[in-house]
């Protein structure tokens, strides 16, 4: 027989607004058991416990009391700024809550589009949309420490270029035209992933070196589907040069090009859904991805969720609004 709910009873007599406080106690508990925090105050204190002035770079500021959130304020001792242990992060004037933060990220990490994202998380579009700004902000330049090392698969994927300029609703030209943009791709055996927006059409020698050049280590083994431009990478950084006529019919060639092909098709799928992106914004789209890839192959060793959290509340940076 199942068991009659206690609480019901309680919350069914419940006003709105007590209602809403109840929820955001039981939101804020559930948060604690699963990440360790459950407010913003909370993941300041613990993953900024004292931070430097924004202002002057002061490492040793004087506490300065608590916002009415909770969050702690700070004065610094030289130059005299105050500002809250949220300041110069992504999450600084974030009116909302943690738990409607954690949901989004929860959205993000299988790309879901905006509209709903704004729904589930009971903001508007605009927030949306700024809070996926946010996150950019947050990876902007993260691919830049990644370096493949051992076994390296280098491959490219291409996507129509969304610009009018490009020729965007116009007649697609065939093959790899200036109407799409090339994105250089890389593995490697430890399932460490590079993804590069290397310019339009077919890539030049130059282009890949520059989109490629820094995250492949040098005598590393290249595995490559024999583009001529590959072979700048294999001459410059002295590679062991393995390469595999591309060909679909070929079983050898399959398999030995099967984990990047992979990664490219996924990356696709991921680009996909993001129907009107700003073709400007494409490599903060490919950061993202690249961030919550290894998020996400991780989780077992940094339970996703808190890892995610702990970045925006660690990194110093800051959403720009155009408006």
């Amino acid at each position: 027989m199942k068991r009659l709910n206690p609480y019901s009873g309680l919350v069914g007599g419940l006003s709105a607004d007590e209602l809403e406080l109840l929820s955001a106690a039981v939101e804020e508990r559930r948060l604690r058991e699963e990440i360790g925090v459950g407010t913003l105050a909370e993941a300041a204190d613990r993953y900024r416990p004292r931070p430097a002035c924004p202002a002057c770079g002061e490492a040793s500021p004087w506490r300065d009391g608590r916002e009415p959130s909770g969050v702690r304020r700070w004065r610094c001792p030289s130059c005299g700024a105050r500002f809250t242990s949220l300041t110069g992060t992504v999450l600084e004037n974030c009116k909302k809550p943690l738990s409607t933060w954690v949901s989004f990220i929860r959205l993000a990490l299988f790309a879901v589009p905006l509209d709903a994202c704004a729904e589930a998380c009971r903001i508007t579009h605009q927030t949306a949309w700024e809070w996926r700004h946010r996150l950019f902000a947050a990876v902007d330049g993260y691919q830049d420490r990644i370096v493949l090392r051992g076994t390296v698969w280098v491959d490219e994927t291409y996507i129509n270029d969304t610009d009018l300029s490009r020729g965007y609703g116009q007649a697609r030209k065939r093959g790899l035209s200036g109407q799409k943009v090339c994105i250089a791709v890389g593995i490697d055996s430890r399932k460490e992933p590079v993804a590069v927006a290397c310019g339009h059409g077919k890539p030049s020698s130059g282009r890949i070196m520059e989109a490629m050049g820094a995250h492949v280590e040098k005598g590393a083994r290249l595995v490559h589907d024999r583009e001529r431009a590959h072979n700048v990478l294999v001459r410059e950084l002295g590679l062991e040069d393995e390469p595999h006529k591309a060909d679909v019919r070929d079983p050898v060639y399959l398999e030995a090009m099967a984990l990047v092909n992979n990664l490219c098709s996924w990356l696709k799928r991921y680009l996909w859904r993001f129907t009107g992106m700003d073709p400007d914004n494409l490599q903060s789209y490919l950061n993202l991805y690249v961030y919550l890839f290894r998020v996400k192959r991780d989780d077992e060793r940094w339970p996703k969720i808190a890892r995610v959290v702990r970045h925006l509340l660690a990194t110093d940076a800051r959403f720009r609004s155009s408006t």
